[in-house]
């Protein structure tokens, strides 16, 4: 064989060799960066970029699980486009929708998880999810109730659970849940309740928690120059939506960590 030949061989075992630096092992997807920030300080080797509206970060969980996650912004199309954005860039094997939701039962209080087995919208759609994870204390497992705005007061919690029962209500994982079956990824959705359902988000807590937009934000900081009342309103829901995200990372990490393991053993 020529030195040219050789060469060429050399050159082309090398390329194949390369480090896919772009693949994920796991996908997530959320809506803003306030439902994952405990998570995302567990990762290492973090990077991020702008893409359009969305903001995609990747990093590694436990030295070598590879995860890319990306902050769909607001809306069902917007996470659609998201999730089909981060399966064509990164490939994941695996996605999780994750993110705050409100409660639609009297059984899901403020800080506990909720796991799909079944997604609904309110206009007749609906999705199985599999899921092989046992309900116990804290944890449910059920049907998740997409609406079209979050459900923030006991009358439009009752109101949704009445017309489309399930145990939480949220805006987009039926949009996460649809890509992934048509592109054949596996799924799973996960939600932390920030309420209960009996009682009333304010409204600029509401923006806080669901509507974290810049408008949202000087909407809510407004709010606290108002009145020492409304500053404590607003630091008590601060701290319990950071205490359901604190919730929310232990559990998705366990998660996550079981399907790495499941993930290696395949490979």
């Amino acid at each position: 064989m020529s030195d040219s030949g050789k060469g060429s061989k050399k050159k082309q075992t090398t390329e194949e060799s390369a480090p896919d630096r772009s693949s994920a092992d796991i996908g997530i997807v959320c809506t803003h960066k306030g439902e994952v920030k405990p998570f995302l300080k567990r990762l290492d080797r973090t990077r991020s970029y702008s893409e359009k509206k969305w903001t995609v970060r990747g990093g590694f969980l436990s030295e070598s699980t590879r995860i890319a996650l990306i902050e769909a912004d607001e809306g069902f199309a917007s996470h659609r486009a998201a999730t089909e954005l981060l399966i064509a860039e990164h490939r994941p094997t695996f996605i999780l929708s994750v993110g705050f939701s409100s409660s639609l039962s009297e059984d899901v209080k403020p800080g506990d998880i909720v796991i799909a087995n079944e997604i609904s919208d309110t206009h007749d759609n609906s999705l199985p999810v599999k899921c092989s994870i046992p309900a116990r204390k804290r944890i449910h497992v059920g049907k998740l109730i997409v609406a079209d705005e979050h459900p923030v007061t006991p009358a439009e919690k009752q109101s949704l659970r009445d017309r489309c029962p399930g145990l939480a209500a949220d805006t987009s994982s039926l949009a996460v849940a649809q890509v992934c079956k048509e592109k054949t990824v596996r799924f799973m959705a996960i939600r932390v309740a920030v309420d209960s359902i009996d009682e009333e988000i304010p409204e600029q807590a509401a923006s806080m928690i669901f509507h974290p937009t810049s408008r949202a934000l000087g909407s809510a900081l407004g709010t606290l120059f108002k009145g020492f009342r409304k500053i404590a309103v607003m630091n008590q829901w601060r701290e319990r939506t950071n205490n359901a995200a604190g919730n929310l990372d232990r559990f998705v990490t366990g998660i996550v960590e079981q399907i790495a393991e499941s993930i290696e053993r395949q490979r």
